[in-house]
Parts: structure tokens; sequence; C-alpha cells
């Protein structure tokens, strides 16, 4: 997918200009262990990330698909908004994945989480992922605004994975 190339080209390029971002530049550079991931979002949760409100990001699904298994503790969160530019980033904090998701375990996620996921914004928030079967939170840190970027993304996922980090091996 070409516009995943370009969209790491075009982050890397807003990173590296403004120089209360070069913490971040050096490890997308330096550091091949780190994914980069594209999360999009419906505001109003795009603007509590952004803001600091919102703690942890949550990510339910019938299906094991994106993030589940695939973002892990110091990898980069692209944001941006559905039908709209991407506007900030933050590094992934501790991960946690759920599987074999009941009522019990998703009050549970609610009890201990719902303050931090700020799921109180939504009414539905809990009725809409009953159904899930897989969760994945993640602990939002080191939130940053940037510069507005034009992403070519055009289909309905809501996660991509836009740089895949190399995983240590026996071998490294």
């Amino acid at each position: 997918m070409q516009w995943k190339n370009k969209l790491v080209s075009q982050i890397i390029n807003v990173l590296g200009s403004a120089p209360q971002h070069s913490e971040i530049f050096d490890r997308i550079i330096s550091d091949s262990s780190v994914s980069i991931h594209l999360a999009i979002f419906n505001e109003p949760f795009l603007t509590l990330i952004l803001e600091g409100v919102k703690k942890i990001e949550t990510r339910f699904s019938i299906n094991k698909i994106s993030p589940y298994l695939k973002v892990k503790k110091g990898d980069i969160v692209i944001l941006k908004k559905s039908g709209g530019m991407v506007t900030g980033f933050f590094i992934a904090g501790s991960v946690k994945y759920v599987e074999n998701l009941t009522t019990d375990v998703l009050e549970e996620i609610e009890n201990e989480y719902g303050n931090l996921i700020c799921s109180g914004y939504d009414k539905y928030f809990w009725e809409y992922r009953k159904n899930a079967n897989y969760a994945t939170l993640i602990e939002i840190k080191k939130v940053r605004r940037i510069e507005p970027i034009t992403s070519e993304k055009r289909d309905r996922t809501s996660w991509v994975v836009l740089r895949k980090g190399l995983e240590e091996t026996f071998f490294v």
C-alpha cells in the first residue's frame, strides 16, 4: 500500500522539523523495534486523547484484528480523525490483551478502566461492545499534537500497522 509509506514519510518530515518532537523522531529513525500504527478516531475521543483526559485507548473486536497482538509498549500510535486529518500521536504504555470476553469480563473492564477509557462520554459505549470476543487496552503516554497531515487512507479499517518493528530473536 503506497499510502502507508507516504504517510510515514510525511510524519517523519513533520517530526524532524519540530524540535519538540526530536525524541520521537530519533526513535523512529534509530530504533527498528518500534512499530508505527495509525488509529482512526471519532469525536469526542480524539479530542479527549489530545487534551490528556483519556488515558487508555481500547479496541474491541469479534475477530483477532489489529491492534490485537500487534501493538506493544513503546510503539508510536498516530492519531487520525475519521474522515479527517492526522493531528497527533502518542506512545503506547502498558498493553493488555483480553480474549474470550464475556459480560462479566466487560463489566470488570468497565469497573477498573471505565473512567480512564472515558466510556461515559458515549452512553452506548459498553452496549456496542457486548458482542466482542477480543479487547486491546493501551495505556496512552506522551501525547503530542502535530501539524495536520492529509492521509490518502480510504478504507474503513480503524487501525493499521504502518511500519512493523523488528522483533528481537535469538540471533540478534
